[in-house]
């Protein structure tokens, strides 16, 4: 399929969403009407996500497929029924705002339950997005790319009206890059619900105005951290470089950052796995990687299993290993990602600016010696601002000396090294305390002890909670 070069507008009613009559009457009924007992009442829901600037909230995704996220039994997944009782308290518990559903084969799911699933969600705070694959070769291509498109567009935008899904994320595949399907999708989307999230995998080249509800996965960012986080600790001065190349385009445009365990022929294994060092070193390794993910500008998505560091990559046709929980590192992990979130949702400092530049300053980006960094997190003026100090290597660092930019009690308001995380306890339990001793910049500075592998955030202590 060539280029595709489609006005949306003419190809849409303003009053409908479907193509307009000449292209309708070729349309083939993709979805039928919900069975008559279907009522929903998430009024106040919608509402509230109209009138939402995502840009400056939390947004915090849990991607998972319900083929494998739990089975039951008799070894079949869980019904949307199931999935209402068992997942949606665990994602709420862990405190993400977000789910997106994969291996959804929207050609099979027309029933009234998977209706109530998402209405569910919405009860319960949560968002719903799709994965939704774009292809070229669809069973309803037509042989002509006007036609094929607006089948297409039709539905997807069929599938958001009738289940009120919160968002979609467009996949495509690698050789359809460049044949504009992408871009004609977005415009059409937004053209006609402008409240929905659009989830995409690579940046586009299209009009501003068009893509306030597009997040892009920052697939550099996953690509450089895991490379950085893959190389033995001694050595990791040498690529200190690739914890910096990310933030050099952090603020064009407005960005998602996937920690995803992808079953893959060429890199099978996990995050996990790509960790350095003893067991205990891979566990402090990935909750470093976690809490870095939570402080770094953009928006989090996390793949199911990698809440608690399950390890083999989630295969289809199996269960996570929900057994892992019983062990002290596996349920420390769990911990780690609730507070985080909780921690997101909490400081304005590391969500309500995200897309401006000024939100973030490095402090020390250059320790190549002893692998760590520390940078500043603000959020809208008169609001708190954070330290985030990472140590990536295994040695615990005394008197670590670091410029801050006010006096006053530093305070630990989160440490990856916890003991409740399965970590070795080392910090700063009792706060420290500003010297009038310029470094990096500032003209007062703190000391403090690094715990190994580990991050810590830092609230002065001045600011009202």
């Amino acid at each position: 399929m060539g280029k595709l070069s489609i006005d949306v507008t003419l190809q849409m009613d303003k009053e409908s969403p479907t193509p307009n009559r000449r292209a309708a009457s070729s349309l083939p009924q993709l979805l039928p009407p919900l069975a008559p007992t279907d009522r929903w009442y998430d009024g106040q829901w919608l509402l509230r996500r109209s009138r939402q600037d995502f840009t400056s909230a939390p947004l915090s995704i849990y991607r998972f497929s319900p083929l494998g996220w739990y089975l039951d039994e008799t070894g079949n997944p869980l019904s949307w029924m199931a999935l209402i009782d068992r997942l949606l308290p665990y994602v709420a518990d862990l405190g993400f705002t977000h789910i997106a559903l994969t291996d959804v084969n929207v050609q099979h799911v027309n029933d009234e339950a998977f209706a109530t699933f998402i209405l569910a969600c919405h009860e319960s705070d949560i968002g719903v997005i799709l994965d939704w694959n774009v292809a070229s070769d669809t069973p309803y291509a037509t042989g002509d790319d006007s036609q094929t498109f607006a089948v297409m567009l039709h539905q997807v935008l069929e599938w958001v009206e009738r289940y009120h899904l919160d968002g979609l994320h467009l996949k495509e595949r690698a050789e359809q890059t460049g044949d504009g399907l992408i871009e004609h999708l977005i415009q059409g989307i937004t053209k006609r619900r402008h409240d929905v999230l659009i989830l995409i995998d690579r940046p586009v080249d299209m009009p501003v105005h068009l893509l306030t509800r597009v997040l892009i996965c920052n697939t550099h960012w996953s690509r450089n951290t895991l490379n950085y986080l893959s190389v033995p600790t001694k050595w990791r001065g040498r690529e200190h470089h690739l914890l910096h190349e990310s933030l050099g385009t952090a603020f064009n445009m407005h960005f998602l950052l996937p920690l995803l365990e992808e079953s893959s022929s060429h890199e099978p294994q996990s995050w996990f796995d790509r960790m350095p060092g003893d067991p205990w070193q891979k566990f402090a390794n990935l909750r470093a990687a976690m809490s870095y993910m939570w402080a770094h500008p953009g928006k989090k998505l996390l793949g199911m299993g990698s809440e608690f560091a399950q390890g083999p990559v989630w295969q289809p046709g199996r269960s996570l290993d929900w057994g892992l929980l019983d062990q002290t590192f596996h349920a420390g992990m769990l911990r780690l990602v609730a507070d985080l979130n909780r921690l997101y949702g909490n400081e304005s400092a590391l969500y309500e600016c995200d897309i401006e530049s000024s939100s973030f300053t490095w402090v020390i980006g250059d320790d190549v010696t002893n692998s760590v960094i520390a940078f500043l997190r603000y959020g809208a003026e008169g609001t708190a601002p954070l330290l985030v100090v990472i140590n990536f290597t295994p040695n615990v660092l005394e008197n670590y000396r670091i410029g801050v930019p006010t006096l006053g009690a530093w305070h630990e308001v989160l440490n990856s090294d916890s003991v409740f995380y399965g970590g070795s306890n080392v910090g700063n339990a009792n706060g420290v305390e500003a010297l009038l001793e310029p470094s990096h910049g500032y003209p007062v500075s703190i000391s403090l002890t690094l715990p190994p592998l580990a991050a810590l955030f830092l609230r002065q202590g001045d600011w009202p909670a």
